[in-house]
């Protein structure tokens, strides 16, 4: 029996599927990274007085399922929009892996951020 990849099943996410360039896709994992930057604060000596925490971009990264093995591979610069989650907004993709396909199963890895304006 061959698998049949319709691009409904959403696997648990709640922001899955989603739309890259009017091309939906089933997104199988997506993970979040909140980044920050530490800056200290130094007396004239060079003594630390204290510090504080910049937020810093949201990354995320996860596996896209393709329809077929011809569905267009998303490309770096695309983006796609996620609502119903905590990770609302929309993400800019920065890398895309080579599809990988096992028997009727394609999908592709990626990496982006989330855009700040």
């Amino acid at each position: 029996m061959a698998i049949t990849s319709d691009g409904t099943q959403a696997f648990g996410i709640e922001a899955s599927p989603v739309t890259i360039n009017a091309i939906t896709y089933v997104a199988e994992g997506l993970s979040f990274n909140r980044t920050g930057n530490r800056a200290d604060v130094n007396d004239s000596n060079g003594e630390p007085l204290g510090s504080t925490t910049i937020p810093g971009r949201i990354e995320c990264s996860g596996t896209l399922q393709l329809a077929t093995s011809t569905t267009t591979i998303p490309t770096v610069g695309q983006n796609f929009t996620l609502a119903s989650s905590r990770n609302d907004g929309t993400y800019i993709l920065t890398s895309v892996d080579e599809a990988e396909t096992a028997g009727d199963y394609v999908k592709v890895s990626f990496s982006g951020y989330k855009q700040i304006n």
